[in-house]
């Protein structure tokens, strides 16, 4: 598979490795800031009573807030829509807070009340879920920087000209030397010109002649 073949490749693998962990991150962000605390608040009475009412008010959807010993005052909110008529709801729970933490319904009090909790609020995030938050943050980033980042094809290198020799002198001689008339060239030259230019070649060959006896 050639350079060519693989670039669309990639860039589908990384398109969709961003999609995965930006799917994550918001999946993850929204249960440790959006949703409520699957985890009960209080001291260890209070955590014992919510696992223990949440099968008749639902999970996540109960806070219990203990006080006093003897009479003692438990508090109870549940989740949901504001109710006028809390006794039903009231039947069933005294029975389990008299079983669990000897409620004696003469002495002590029972506040029970129902309204709509606030989603996310007051919601704290450990050292370890931050760092979830950050890893997942960092890769989704790195994931879009690499889809936006163009890519170049590699261009054939053409090859460099090969560097030229310096001229020897004997080169340079040879290149500027006069080039040399053949007889045969001179001897066709000067039946040309007896032809066409009798009287002037006649004068040419006595001032030849003179010349070579003086």
């Amino acid at each position: 598979m050639s350079a060519k073949d693989r670039t669309p490749t990639t860039r589908l693998l990384a398109l969709a490795a961003f999609i995965l962990a930006a799917g994550l991150l918001s999946l993850r962000g929204y249960d440790l800031l959006a949703a409520p605390s699957a985890e009960p608040v209080g001291g260890a009475m209070e955590k014992e009573l919510t696992y223990l009412l949440e099968p008749i008010t639902g999970r996540d959807r109960i806070r219990v807030s203990v006080t006093g010993h003897s009479p003692k005052t438990v508090l109870i909110m549940v989740d949901g829509e504001i109710a006028s008529d809390l006794r039903p709801m009231r039947a069933r729970i005294e029975p389990v807070l008299i079983a669990s933490i000897n409620f004696n319904p003469e002495t002590d009090r029972l506040s029970l009340s129902q309204f709509p909790f606030a989603r996310g609020a007051g919601r704290t995030l450990t050292p370890l879920q931050i760092a979830e938050l950050t890893g997942l943050g960092l890769l989704s980033l790195m994931l879009l920087i690499s889809l936006l980042t163009p890519t170049t094809t590699p261009r054939a290198s053409t090859p460099a000209p090969a560097p030229r020799q310096p001229e020897t002198p004997i080169a340079r001689a040879a290149r500027t030397a006069p080039v040399a008339i053949e007889p045969d060239n001179g001897l066709r030259t000067a039946t040309a010109l007896a032809e066409t230019k009798p009287n002037e070649t006649a004068n040419l060959v006595r001032s030849w002649m003179s010349y070579t006896e003086e």
